[in-house]
């Protein structure tokens, strides 16, 4: 990400493509990518670029979601959030409470497995993993600090936000051209996220930026921001949104 200077993002908010999900296969195999470890390895160079675009007390915000799959007639769950987690670690960032993100369903009786019949069924995944990663020690700021206090939020955001269980429902996306579908990702969490960890005028990145709901959102709370993509199809979709939040959208190609 070149184009972001070195500790000059204040907070990255960004859900990557999740590794051992059917939908990301295609993306994945393109970057010699074929398994957990190598998927993980493939997100862990966008990692060590937003540590290094970070400033010092920046925040990480990356939403992710386990996966579930058979392989060789066996199946298992992957933890991704766990692997995210070790590798925000190695580059010394300290983790946070996270935030579980539970998404309401029209299946609330979903499950997967035995049916009635002990012991073979599984527990069904509706919570996906809001993980907050700080790199060093707590953003210090001059006393009295204007673009700060202009920036404060409310007793009844700080105790709903703050609370470690969100209920939101998800936003049905899709990419490119249509005939594949993202990752749901409501304009919510960004905002959430935007006002609980930065102020205003401040650089928010988002390295994975799909349809640019968090660069929409940035810019819509006073925030500049910055995305990168690799599906040029999302283009007329990021320009909708962020000219919807009022802002200007410039696009570099490499």
């Amino acid at each position: 990400m070149d184009g972001v200077e070195d500790a000059s993002a204040a907070l990255v908010v960004t859900s990557p493509p999740y590794p051992m999900i059917a939908m990301w296969d295609a993306l994945f195999r393109g970057m010699g990518a074929a398994d957990f470890e190598s998927m993980h390895a493939a997100l862990d160079v966008v990692w060590r670029e937003c540590a290094r675009a970070l400033l010092p007390g920046g925040i990480a915000c990356v939403v992710i979601g386990d996966a579930l799959r058979t392989i060789g007639g066996r199946f298992r769950l992957f933890p991704n959030h766990a692997r995210v987690l070790s590798a925000f670690e190695a580059l010394g960032f300290d983790p946070l409470p996270y935030i579980l993100w539970k998404k309401p369903t029209n299946r609330p009786n979903a499950f997967l497995g035995s049916g009635f019949l002990p012991p073979n069924a599984y527990v069904t995944l509706d919570c996906e993993f809001i993980l907050i990663l700080r790199k060093g020690g707590l953003r210090r700021f001059p006393a009295g600090d204007a673009r700060r206090l202009r920036s404060a939020y409310t007793k009844p955001e700080r105790d709903q936000w703050f609370s470690q269980v969100w209920e939101l429902k998800g936003a049905r996306q899709t990419r490119g051209n249509l005939s594949r579908r993202t990752a749901a990702f409501p304009p919510e969490v960004p905002q959430r996220l935007v006002r609980m960890f930065s102020v205003e005028g401040d650089l928010v990145l988002d390295p994975f930026a799909g349809t640019g709901t968090t660069l929409a959102e940035a810019s819509r709370l006073g925030r500049r921001a910055v995305g990168y993509e690799v599906d040029a199809g999302m283009e007329s979709e990021i320009k909708r949104q962020v000219e919807a939040a009022g802002a200007r959208c410039a696009f570099v190609r490499p």
